[in-house]
């Protein structure tokens, strides 16, 4: 089979949706399949194109057996709605017209965000004859409203939602990586036989539990204090995290160590905020290589995750639980739905309301002075990981679609 993967994301940019899809990419490539993925340039989630990047519109690389097409994109720091509508448009026009030159593929699969990749996916399906299975990791442009991010009224959304219905038709098939965007998909589509749901997987080599040599090697690599009790945020630092609440409960338990690893549209508002608040109990360690990721689990005690209080928290399932699940980290989330149901069938974390700081504070520091309650979290959220989270479950249900979609099965 020769599948193209048109994403505009992918290695060396960090996110969860480079991480699943170039892992995807090598599972698929290790099955004999010929892989080739187009993408951009690296640039997100600075904003900046590294300097071996600027020379020409379109390079091609090999990561791990998997030929990787990338062209040049507009990218600016600034993070307004006309720079990324910029951004998703020069992806959307150079991803086109370098897929028109290729050798026809069996199969493309789309991921869907942003939502305007999918009119390039639908140019190289007309030009190609090539059926598409289009990959729905968030439902846009419904969860940039419910966010804040862009207004109901704004031109961008009233542009994005016949697309987002073209797209879904157009599709042979569609995946959504979580129930609350399987049910969103067919409460536009209607067609529930047309979308199966893939739940994200974790590697779990790389993501184990460590032990205590691990465990004060990481916190000497980041600066933490070894006798305190460390909560971790790992991730994108967006709308979709109340990081007000975090930082209002970091200013109540400056006991406690917040280590946030990552970046993104909330980041400059978290600095500010720990400069002007004087949260010394705060550390922020940026954006790190993927490669990092697992230090920046070992060096905690915990991880915190807390949703803003959105009209789709409730079908939120965020990447990083995967994670935290997989190193036996226990997890305090403030969440509702689909994820306090995982924590809960899990056994390996504590589900508080979102926005109730009260509570959020009372369980934190519970936790903080109960080894015995973490031991127990540790092991039950690994247990869930090696039972249900193993990306070979991944790996399957793709190939699956996908050799079902070239042979024409599914239409």
């Amino acid at each position: 089979m020769r599948l193209w993967i048109l994403t505009q994301f992918y290695p060396p940019e960090m996110g969860a949706a480079a991480v699943r899809l170039s892992r995807l990419a090598r599972d698929v490539a290790d099955e004999g399949h010929e892989v080739t993925v187009i993408t951009s340039v690296p640039n997100y989630p600075e904003g900046i194109i590294p300097p071996q990047y600027r020379s020409r519109l379109f390079y091609r690389e090999t990561l791990d057996r998997v030929k990787v097409l990338r062209v040049r994109v507009y990218a600016s720091p600034k993070k307004r709605a006309r720079q990324r509508l910029a951004n998703q448009i020069s992806f959307m026009a150079l991803a086109a017209l370098r897929g028109t030159s290729l050798p026809r593929p069996d199969v493309i699969l789309v991921e869907s965000h942003p939502l305007f990749v999918c009119l390039a996916g639908g140019w190289l399906k007309w030009v190609k004859r090539a059926p598409i299975l289009l990959n729905v990791s968030d439902l846009w442009p419904e969860s940039a409203v419910a966010t804040g991010v862009l207004s109901e009224k704004s031109l961008l959304v009233k542009l994005a939602r016949p697309v987002e219905r073209w797209a879904y038709h157009n599709a042979a098939h569609i995946v959504g990586l979580t129930g609350g965007v399987v049910d969103g998909i067919i409460a536009v589509n209607g067609k529930s036989e047309r979308v199966t749901r893939i739940q994200n997987a974790v590697d779990l080599r790389k993501f184990c539990p460590p032990d205590d040599e691990e465990r004060t090697a990481a916190r000497v690599k980041f600066g933490l204090d070894p006798d305190k009790f460390v909560l971790v945020h790992v991730g994108n630092m967006s709308l979709t995290y109340d990081f007000d609440l975090m930082l209002n409960a970091a200013a109540q338990l400056p006991e406690v160590i917040f280590h946030f690893v990552g970046s993104g549209s909330q980041f400059e508002h978290v600095r500010q905020q720990v400069e002007t608040r004087q949260l010394s109990n705060v550390i922020l360690a940026g954006m790190l290589p993927h490669t990092e990721m697992p230090s920046a689990w070992a060096s905690a005690d915990a991880t915190l995750i807390a949703l803003a209080d959105h009209s789709v928290a409730g079908g939120t399932l965020p990447a990083k639980m995967y994670e935290g699940l997989a190193t036996g980290t226990p997890i305090i989330a403030a969440i509702r739905g689909e994820g306090a149901a995982l924590l809960h069938e899990a056994g390996a974390g504590i589900v508080t309301p979102i926005g109730d700081l009260a509570v959020l504070v009372n369980t934190i520091r519970d936790l903080a002075h109960d080894p015995e309650r973490r031991d127990h979290l540790s092991h039950a959220g690994r247990r869930y990981a090696e039972q249900h989270l193993a990306p070979e479950r991944v790996k399957n249900g793709y190939l699956t679609l996908l050799q079902r979609i070239a042979r024409r099965e599914i239409k």
